[in-house]
């Protein structure tokens, strides 16, 4: 399967004045940005901009306004992380999207298992996740090759022991990125525990 170029990868392309395809491939911008990002007055560049810009959504592939002359002052503090600085947004925008709400989609749709491949997460009453796994293989699904939640996951069933959490704001990596995902790509639906296993006892297939 060809996979398209992220978001993310079309910005530091972006940034760098790299032109590109729309059609450009995730493998393709991936080595483009390797060797880019192997020079290292490159990666300080591209952390200044961040740091700068605060430029962590992958929603658009735009990049964000800023000044020449402020690009030019900024001073990053050595302490400064852009990968903590990016989880933290990815809580506080999961956090504004939901607002104390269920991360399920509404309405929760029909549960296809043929052909579909589901990630799962958080404890189940059904079982072990493998017995959950087991389920869905037997009647057609698929196991996903990697346990990351992105947008070719189809679905992403939460236990239902995992919605105690939420008040509180813990909804757990793989359902944060389910639900940017989903924000930016229209996928993984995120279903509960209870839909998923209703679909158990209607479908064979």
């Amino acid at each position: 399967m060809r996979i398209p170029a992220s978001n993310r990868q079309k910005k530091i392309l972006r940034f760098f004045g790299i032109q590109f395809s729309p059609n450009l491939s995730a493998g393709a911008a991936g080595w483009e940005i390797e060797d880019l990002l192997s020079d290292e007055r490159n990666r300080e560049q591209w952390r200044k901009y961040l740091f700068l810009t605060k430029d962590f959504d992958s929603n658009t592939d735009s990049l964000k306004q800023f000044s020449t002359t402020d690009f030019n002052d900024v001073v990053v503090p050595e302490s400064w992380r852009s990968s903590d600085a990016i989880q933290h947004f990815k809580e506080e925008l999961v956090a504004n999207l939901l607002c104390d709400q269920s991360p399920f989609d509404r309405p929760q749709p029909a549960v296809v298992f043929a052909g579909k491949s589901f990630v799962f997460t958080g404890k189940f009453a059904f079982g072990s996740r493998k017995k959950c796994l087991d389920a869905v293989l037997a009647r057609g699904g698929v196991a996903p090759s990697q346990k990351s939640v992105n947008q070719f996951i189809d679905y992403l069933v939460v236990g239902i022991e995992g919605s105690a959490a939420w008040k509180r704001g813990a909804y757990g990596n793989k359902i944060e990125d389910g639900v940017l995902s989903r924000r930016e790509h229209g996928t993984p639906a995120i279903i509960s525990e209870q839909q998923w296993a209703e679909a158990l006892t209607q479908r064979t297939t």
